[in-house]
C-alpha cells in the first residue's frame, strides 16, 4: 500500500484505518445523535469548548481512542503483544519509536507525545483545514470525512 507516493507498512496501514474510523466517528457524532446527544465526539474532542478542534485536541482525542482500543487488558499502558500485527516485523520498530523512555511499555502520555510529533493527524489536519485558520470546525471535519468515504 502507498500513501502520498510512499509505501506504508501493514502496521501503519492498520493505524491509519483506526484513525480514519476515529475521524469518521467524530464526523458522524458532530452531525448530531439520535439518542441523548451524549455521544457528541466532536464536543468531547474540543477540550477548551470553543467549537473548533486544534491540532493538539484532534491528535489527543484520536491517539487516546486508538490507544484505548489497543489496550486490551486496560492497564493504561501498551505492551508489544497488544500492538503486534502478525506477519509484520516492522511492528517492533514502530513500538520502540513510541516507547520514549525505553521501559518496554507505551503509556498514554508517550502515545500522545509521539502522535504530536509524528502522527497521522499531523498529516491530515492541514488537508482538512480548508480555511487555514489552524483549527477545524464541525463543517471542516464533516467535509474531510465525506472526502474519505469509501472502502477503508
Amino acid at each position: 500500500m502507498e500513501v502520498d507516493g510512499r509505501p506504508v507498512s501493514c502496521h501503519e496501514a492498520a493505524i491509519m484505518k483506526k484513525i480514519l474510523l476515529a475521524v469518521a466517528a467524530i464526523a458522524l457524532a458532530s452531525t448530531g445523535c439520535q439518542s441523548t446527544g451524549s455521544c457528541d465526539r466532536f464536543a468531547k474532542a474540543d477540550a477548551n469548548k470553543d467549537g473548533k478542534l486544534t491540532l493538539d485536541e484532534a491528535n489527543e482525542y484520536i491517539v487516546i481512542g486508538v490507544f484505548e482500543s489497543l489496550d486490551t487488558n486496560k492497564d493504561g499502558k501498551l505492551s508489544l503483544s497488544e500492538c503486534a500485527v502478525e506477519g509484520a516485523p516492522e511492528t517492533v520498530k514502530d513500538f520502540q519509536k513510541r516507547d520514549l523512555n525505553k521501559d518496554g511499555t507505551v503509556t498514554r502520555e508517550e502515545a500522545v507525545a509521539y502522535g504530536r510529533k509524528h502522527g497521522m493527524v499531523r498529516k491530515a489536519f492541514p488537508k482538512a483545514d480548508k480555511n487555514h485558520d489552524n483549527s477545524l470546525s464541525r463543517e471542516e471535519v464533516n467535509s474531510f470525512y465525506g472526502s474519505k468515504e469509501g472502502p477503508l
